[in-house]
């Protein structure tokens, strides 16, 4: 089976994200695709959600998905959520599988600072999926983010462009959000106040 992972803190989780899954299994003919909110993420600040939250997030946006599932792999492990421990994990779970790793081409950029990163490559094939303003995941840039062409698979198709930024600073503010979130997701964010003290 080809089994796509798309990893990420999903503060929340958008329909971004869920577009850029789609997007990945159409490039790569993926099987399937799991979701696989962080612990603790290694590139960013803590994230305003709790790790539960986030991993409930998840679970309402893929409901209606038959190939979306959702793994709480890296919540359940805690601590800083490092991409190749998961990887090793997922591999000794399935090692019939073959694995997809799905990168927005931002998170792409930055692959060459990822802990171990040439063990990552051997571990999974590289998806970037193009983000929203951006050019094409070229072979410039994935020599420099230290990507190599020959295991990665560059995805051109257009997404959504929304940040997650910039959805809670709208949550704080009492703007909308229509159908920048699934709907059970808004409504989970709503019944549970959260991100209202965003800064």
């Amino acid at each position: 089976m080809k089994l796509g992972i798309l990893g990420g803190t999903f503060d929340p989780i958008h329909v971004g994200h869920l577009a850029a899954a789609r997007a990945a299994m159409e490039c790569a003919g993926l099987d399937r695709v799991v979701f696989m909110p962080s612990a603790e993420p290694p590139h960013r600040s803590a994230a305003g959600a709790s790790a539960q939250q986030r991993l409930e997030m998840c679970r309402l946006a893929i409901r209606g998905e038959d190939r979306f599932d959702v793994t709480d792999l890296e919540i359940r492990r805690g601590g800083v959520s490092y991409t190749l421990d998961s990887l090793l994990e997922l591999k000794r779970a399935h090692p019939a599988d073959q694995l997809y790793l799905v990168l927005g081409a931002d998170a792409a950029r930055l692959f060459h600072t990822w802990h171990e990163p040439e063990r990552v490559k051997q571990l999974a094939i590289i998806i970037v999926v193009r983000r929203p303003g951006a050019s094409d995941p070229d072979e410039a840039l994935l020599t420099s983010a230290g990507l190599d062409s020959s295991r990665v698979i560059p995805c051109p198709s257009a997404t959504p462009n929304i940040s997650g930024s910039a959805l809670r600073r709208a949550f704080a503010a009492g703007e909308s959000i229509l159908d920048q979130v699934p709907d059970g997701v808004a409504a989970y964010i709503a019944a549970h106040d959260l991100y209202r003290d965003n800064r």
